[in-house]
């Protein structure tokens, strides 16, 4: 796959797994370990070795921003456009990475609508309608990336794409998508993984 710019890739691998309680990351899924589910299919789609994995390659951080601060640090100055990705979701497909790759915007996401009634802790009622969930894999400007993370302004924050707004007021371009990028969180969630990946027909 020919893309315009050099592509670097980080996969995020070096959570702790509290809420699973173990290391998630390395379950396997139809034989192969979760992490080995997304890094393969970003080969496969970019067919570079600019590709860090947290948690495999390098240590992870305390922090998921500093495990993808760790991972940008890794990749090559040259890189142009970086895709982050988490092993958590590795029902990721060929055609998303490719998607997300070939998008433009400096800040791009996957997003699905809500599809329950969202209520705030003090008892407020939000209008579903006007709310998405932000999903990975995201796709950023490596340079602006790097840029705002590394003024160590951020120091936990749950996706990147809020880490461009805050810094630089750019918005993420949003792309919606299906259930596939379901996110293994707890270990009733891997049943869960398999049976999408069957009714989605996720290719390897």
């Amino acid at each position: 796959m020919n893309f315009e710019k050099y592509i670097g890739a980080v996969v995020l691998a070096g959570g702790k797994g509290e809420r699973f309680q173990g290391e998630k990351q390395f379950c396997e899924l139809k034989g192969k370990t979760l992490w080995r589910h997304v890094y393969d299919k970003i080969y496969a789609v970019t067919q570079s070795d600019n590709i860090v994995v947290v948690g495999v390659d390098i240590p992870g951080g305390e922090t998921r921003t500093e495990s993808v601060v760790k991972g940008l640090h890794q990749l090559s100055p040259n890189t142009e456009r970086v895709i982050i990705a988490e092993a958590a979701r590795p029902l990721v497909t060929k055609r998303q990475i490719e998607e997300i790759l070939y998008d433009n915007a400096p800040s791009v996401s996957f997003v699905m609508p809500l599809v329950n009634t969202i209520i705030k802790r003090e008892g407020i009622y939000i209008n579903r309608e006007e709310m998405y969930e932000l999903l990975t894999p995201q796709a950023f400007d490596y340079q602006l990336i790097c840029r705002a993370l590394y003024s160590g302004k951020f120091k936990n924050m749950t996706d990147e794409t809020r880490v461009m707004f805050e810094f630089y007021g750019i918005k993420p371009h949003l792309i919606e998508t299906t259930e596939n990028l379901f996110k293994v969180t707890y270990k009733r969630d891997l049943p869960i993984i398999e049976s999408l990946m069957e009714i989605f027909d996720i290719e390897e």
